[in-house]
């Protein structure tokens, strides 16, 4: 059984008992003090199918994919620099030959190991059930032992997809709102490039991938409104293919002066398929059913139970909120505004 202590975060893991579903709750909720997770993940996604996988198996691909991070953007880390930040640094400034590779490798393996595995697993200060495990950590023999779960992930290549994807994306988040300082940066997306970014104190611009990586996962990879299973990978004219839609139409929100909040946030951004966004008895401007309002506020209370990065402050400050029964109470006092037009909803909804 579970012992993840925040409720939304719980809900999230045990309403969807699936493996990819698990992986999408330690990636997107586990707490973040250095990005090792995240190059782990990866580590992990370049894996076959197997019994156990030893250290040494692991520490290339998670040492390369950290220092590719960390030579475009040395904020991988919560607090100030680490013996592998010195190594890192050295190596990058040397000819990085095979020896001084080797030498990275050795402070990366005393430094990340021990901390990494027994840590992947944790919510907060709570852990995954044993229902959900991924492996077990073999310290005497220095090797991770998969269980069933991670086994399924790596026999689908579909699977590995979507993981490392949505691996990155969050990984770009996280690194990037460390790099901004930990500031209350807004985050707003641009139509145009489909993309979210926010300010750092500097006033510069930072891109945050697309708006698609950065939500679909807190949908698991379905419509918001009809649940069907969208496809980022998918040809724009395909009905899979995922769409941005302001669940408050951008328009009608400008319409009223007593609506001061940004319609261009994060809180009121969820994504759709094409039929729902713009297709035939498509939602275009209109203004969802209730049912949908309260799923858009379900889903922005998660994003504030999220740790302190750029997520859980842009929802705060787009809604001038300083906690969840602000943001809850702001939200409702917006929605409002429209209740008396008939809400839309969709022809059909795919149930699991």
């Amino acid at each position: 059984m579970s012992t993840i202590k925040k409720q939304e975060i719980n809900e999230f893991l045990i309403e969807d008992n699936s493996v990819l579903n698990t992986f999408r709750t330690l990636i997107l909720f586990g707490k973040n003090t250095a990005t090792y997770k995240f190059a782990f993940c990866h580590a992990l996604m370049q894996q076959k199918p197997q019994d156990s996988i030893k250290y040494d198996d692991l520490r290339d691909d998670f040492v390369k994919e950290l220092v590719n991070h960390y030579r475009h953007n040395k904020h991988q880390f919560v607090r100030g620099t680490t013996k592998l930040t010195d190594s890192i640094d050295l190596y990058l400034k040397g000819d990085q030959s095979e020896t001084e590779w080797n030498s990275l490798l050795q402070v990366a393996e005393n430094n990340i190991y021990n901390n990494v595995f027994d840590a992947f697993q944790n919510v907060g200060t709570g852990t995954i059930g044993d229902a959900y495990t991924l492996f077990e950590h073999d310290k005497k023999n220095r090797r991770i032992v998969l269980t069933d779960n991670t086994n399924l992930i790596l026999e689908n290549t579909e699977f590995i997809q979507d993981i490392s994807a949505e691996n990155q994306s969050r990984w770009n988040i996280v690194e990037e709102a460390w790099r901004s300082g930990l500031t209350p940066n807004l985050l707003v997306y641009d139509k145009d490039e489909n993309t979210f970014y926010s300010e750092s104190k500097q006033h510069e611009r930072i891109g945050l991938r697309s708006a698609v990586d950065v939500l679909m996962p807190y949908q698991k990879g379905r419509c918001f409104y009809c649940n069907t299973s969208l496809d980022r990978y998918s040809d724009s004219q395909n009905d899979s293919f995922p769409d941005v839609d302001h669940f408050l139409p951008f328009a009608m929100m400008n319409q009223h002066k007593s609506i001061t909040v940004n319609p261009n946030g994060v809180w009121n951004l969820v994504i759709t398929c094409k039929q729902c966004n713009r297709g035939k008895d498509g939602k275009f401007d209109s203004i969802p059913d209730s049912q949908y309002f309260s799923k858009l506020l379900a889903r922005n209370l998660l994003f504030v139970e999220e740790h302190k990065h750029s997520l859980r402050n842009s929802i705060l400050l787009s809604l001038n909120a300083v906690d969840k029964q602000s943001v809850k109470s702001t939200m409702l006092g917006i929605y409002n505004v429209f209740k008396m037009i008939r809400g839309w909803k969709p022809k059909e909804f795919i149930y699991e």
